[in-house]
Parts: structure tokens; C-alpha cells; sequence
């Protein structure tokens, strides 16, 4: 909590000394607060003040703000009360502070009001907490002092006092503190708007005198926190509703504006049932919006996070489609196409041809002696023959070529665009350069015989070409191998 970082709030001594002083002109406020001869604040500011103190603080450090809260209200209460009754309200003040703390912190820890469910559980502690210590405070003022008002009403005056000062204090501290952000300059001119607006609405509501004909309606201002917990969430209703009680409690104690009613204590439980559900609706509607703003942010998140990991499955799932699509049509020895894949490319580029009017022939090469290199030098010895063989052509071949292992010894080459007499040249260029391999691990010299075949009617397919460069093959094997003749 931004209350307890070092380096960001002052030291202890001066935290005490604030909270102490906020008690204290609570604690007047409160006294001075009071339409009823018992003396019995309309809202007991302090209260709120320890409370938040309490949750942001170490609990460490409670007794220490016990102490100062303790010595503020008796300083306050003194010129009104006697000094029993002084202590016994300290006391009593204490025990609710500190039960509301332990329960809020015991329920829902980290506590903070802008969810919901922190929202709910606020207004159940405080109403168990603060009927509690009022019931104790009405008990001790009842046989302390004379009255003429019930402890029953006496207890409710005090129950919603106290009730009020939480809900009006507690929420705005905490709203200012938890999250320290700074605002646009376009949300600051919003603010400022809306705190004057609510200025003005609420002084004229509270300003109504009994000759009015138009009646001002308290109503009316609940568009006002409830603007501000829309768009500046629990900090913006917090201060919002501050400032409508301010004045509404200021016009009340002068006995004017739309809350009077026939008796003091109906003024005032009149007035506190008021401001209790503008807080505590505006409190909720801000912790939803807020729930909802997180929900909305943690649904993005995981949305991004599922989307990034579908998008990591996809590409993963495209690049092993794409090593299956290879291993289907990529001779794993040599890195040649495979038959099966040749095949298909070479349906595709002699209709290309015949379509457009363009040459196109195929070499076939088969290795001479290879299974006498296998025999004498072992398979492993003639696997680095077809490699070695495999890699003279690729570095050979133009991008357009396709090359391909059609079993065993025997490679084919298709050369798109290219007659009988550039595929006999190219072919004259392999044999050379296979020729002049030097293949480690085998001592015997390595040739190749090849057949040629071009395409040259629409009618020929290529199973016709791959037939007569078998042909030439076979030819060029007759005549004494290391050699390349047309089919």
C-alpha cells in the first residue's frame, strides 16, 4: 500500500502526528456537528480516520495510533463532556476502530474498496463494528447524563454518526492512498467540472426555504457521486459524497434546506439514512465497475495469452506439416525429390510447356559399377557416392531445374525451357564433373552413363519422355558406359 513505502510517506513520528491531528478536527467537527441537546454528533469524521490508518499501518504500529487517536478525543471531548465520559467514548470509539480493522483484514487480505465483494464486506463489518459501539456509547451517556431522548434512539443516532464517518472518511483515504496515479489534463478539466457542478446543485438543493414553490429534491444530486464513481472510481465517489454531506450537514444544523423534519432526531436520522445510501451506492457502483474493468483487463490477457499460444501451435503444427510434406517428397539420403514427387512436378511443367509453346527435356543418369562399389567398399561407402554425386548436381542445376532420386543408383534431371541441345551440354557438364569427384572412403573411380530425352509433341507425357531417356541410358551402358546418348 502506497501508505507504507519508504521513500514515499513521511517517517512514522509525522504519520502519527497526522493522524492524531485529523482525529482531533474530526472529533470537533463531530461535537460541533450536533442538533440534539445530548450532544450526540450527526457523523463522527474520526473514526474513519483511525480506521484507515489502521488498515494501511503495520499492526505494529496500532497501538501507537491508539494512543494519538485516544489523546485527540479526549482534547476534543473535554469542553463538552466530562473527563469519564471523555475516556469511556475514547474507549468505546477504539474498540470499533479496532474491530472493524481485525475483521476487514481477517476476511479479505490485501483489503481495498475497489471490488465489490471489499465493497459488501465494508458495509457488514462496519454495521456490526459501529452498532456494537454504539450500543456501548448510548449505554455509557444514558447513566452518565441526564436525557430525555431513549437509549434505543440515542443507540441509532450514534450507530448511523459512526457509520457515517467510516463511509464518508475511510473510502476517500483509502481511495487517494492505495492508488496515487495522475490524472490527464482532460480528465482533471472533468474533475474540476464536476466539483463545481456538484457545488452549485448542492447548495441550491440545500438552500430551499420554506416559501420555495419549487421543491428541491435531494434525489437530485444522486447523478453526482454516482458520475464520479463511473469515471474516477472509489477516489472520485468518496470525494464527491464528502463534499454533498459537508453541505448538506451545514444547511441541516442551520435548519435549512429539503431534510428538516419535526423533531432533532428525526432531522438527523433523516439526514444520516440520506447520506448513507448516496455513499454506499455510489461505493458500490464504482467497486463493479471496477471488478468489471479487471475482469475485462484479465479476459484480454488471457485472450492475448491464448491467442499467442495458438499462434505458436499453428506454427508449429505448420512447420511439422511442412517437414511431413518434405519427408513425403525429399529423398532423405541425397535431399533429392523422390520419385512419387518428381512425378507430380513434372505433370505441372511439360503442361506448362505444351500450354506456352516452350522446350523442355530430362536427363537420366545412372552410376556405373555401383554394385560393385557396394560389394568391394560396403553400403555405407556407396551412401557417400549418392551423396557426393547428389551435391555435384544440385550445385549444377538452375533454380528452375528439378532434380530427383528415382531408386537406387538412378537420378533424373528436368530442365524446363531447355531443348535437346542444351539438355546434351548440361549433360556432358555432369558426367565431367562426377568424373572428377573424389569421394572419401572409396578408392574406385566413379562414372556416370546418361540418356536424354525432349519433349516433342503435345501428346507425349512423362512416363513417354522418361521411356526413351531410359532408352538412350541403356544405349550409352552398350556402348561402354561414361558416356550421354539421346533416346
Amino acid at each position: 500500500m502506497a501508505f507504507n513505502h519508504a521513500g514515499t510517506t513521511p517517517a512514522r513520528p509525522l504519520r502519527l502526528l497526522a493522524v492524531g491531528l485529523g482525529y482531533y478536527l474530526g472529533a470537533v467537527l463531530g461535537v460541533a456537528a450536533s442538533s440534539m441537546s445530548e450532544g450526540i454528533s450527526i457523523f463522527w469524521l474520526p473514526n474513519g480516520i483511525l480506521l484507515a490508518a489502521l488498515l494501511l499501518a503495520p499492526r505494529r504500529d496500532w497501538p501507537l495510533y491508539q494512543l494519538a487517536a485516544v489523546a485527540a478525543e479526549i482534547a476534543a471531548d473535554l469542553p463538552t463532556f466530562n473527563l469519564a465520559q471523555a475516556i469511556g467514548f475514547a474507549a468505546v470509539n477504539l474498540f470499533e476502530c479496532l474491530l472493524a480493522a481485525w475483521l476487514l483484514q481477517r476476511v479479505a487480505c490485501p483489503f481495498a474498496l475497489d471490488r465489490l465483494r471489499h465493497v459488501a464486506l465494508f458495509g457488514l463489518v462496519l454495521g456490526l463494528a459501529s452498532g456494537l459501539a454504539a450500543l456501548l456509547g448510548a449505554s455509557i451517556y444514558s447513566l452518565s447524563a441526564p436525557t430525555t431522548t431513549s437509549i434505543w434512539d440515542l443507540w441509532t443516532i450514534w450507530w448511523l454518526g459512526d457509520g457515517m464517518g467510516v463511509l464518508l472518511v475511510t473510502p476517500l483515504v483509502l481511495g487517494w492512498l492505495q492508488t496515487p496515479s495522475q490524472p490527464a489534463i482532460r480528465r482533471l478539466l472533468e474533475a474540476t467540472a464536476l466539483l463545481a457542478l456538484t457545488l452549485l446543485l448542492t447548495a441550491w438543493v440545500f438552500s430551499q426555504g420554506t416559501t420555495d414553490s419549487f421543491p428541491r429534491r435531494p434525489f437530485l444530486l444522486f447523478p453526482l457521486p454516482l458520475w464520479a464513481a463511473v469515471r474516477f472510481g472509489v477516489r472520485g465517489a468518496a470525494s464527491i459524497v464528502l463534499l454533498i454531506a459537508a453541505i448538506a450537514i451545514t444547511a441541516t444544523l442551520n435548519d435549512v434546506g429539503p431534510l428538516l423534519a419535526a423533531t432533532p432526531a428525526d432531522t438527523v436520522l433523516l439526514l444520516q439514512e440520506y447520506l448513507a445510501v448516496l455513499a454506499f451506492s455510489s461505493l458500490a457502483l464504482a467497486a463493479l465497475l471496477q471488478d468489471l474493468r479487471a475482469t475485462h483487463d484479465e479476459l484480454d490477457r488471457l485472450n492475448c495469452e491464448l491467442e499467442a499460444r495458438v499462434e505458436a501451435r499453428t506454427h508449429d503444427l505448420e512447420l511439422a506439416n511442412q517437414h511431413l510434406e518434405e519427408l513425403a517428397s525429399v529423398d532423405p539420403l541425397t535431399g533429392a525429390s523422390n520419385r512419387r514427387h518428381f512425378m507430380e512436378q513434372a505433370k505441372v511443367e511439360i503442361s506448362r510447356a505444351k500450354r506456352q509453346g516452350l522446350p523442355l527435356s530430362l536427363i537420366m543418369l545412372d552410376i556405373d559399377f555401383f554394385k560393385s562399389v557396394n560389394d568391394r567398399f560396403g553400403h555405407e561407402t556407396g551412401d557417400k557416392v549418392l551423396v557426393a554425386l547428389a551435391a555435384t548436381i544440385h550445385a549444377t542445376l538452375r533454380g528452375g531445374d528439378i532434380f530427383a532420386r528415382l531408386g537406387g543408383e538412378e537420378f533424373v534431371v528436368l530442365l524446363p525451357g531447355q531443348g535437346l541441345s542444351e539438355a546434351l551440354l548440361m549433360a556432358e557438364r555432369l558426367r565431367l564433373l562426377i568424373a572428377q569427384n573424389v569421394v572419401p572412403g572409396c578408392p574406385a573411380h566413379i562414372t556416370v552413363s546418361a540418356g536424354l530425352a525432349a519433349l516433342e509433341d503435345a501428346s507425349e507425357e512423362i512416363d513417354g519422355l522418361l521411356r526413351r531417356a531410359d532408352a538412350g541410358l541403356y544405349r550409352a551402358k552398350d556402348q561402354g558406359r561414361n558416356q550421354v546418348c539421346p533416346g
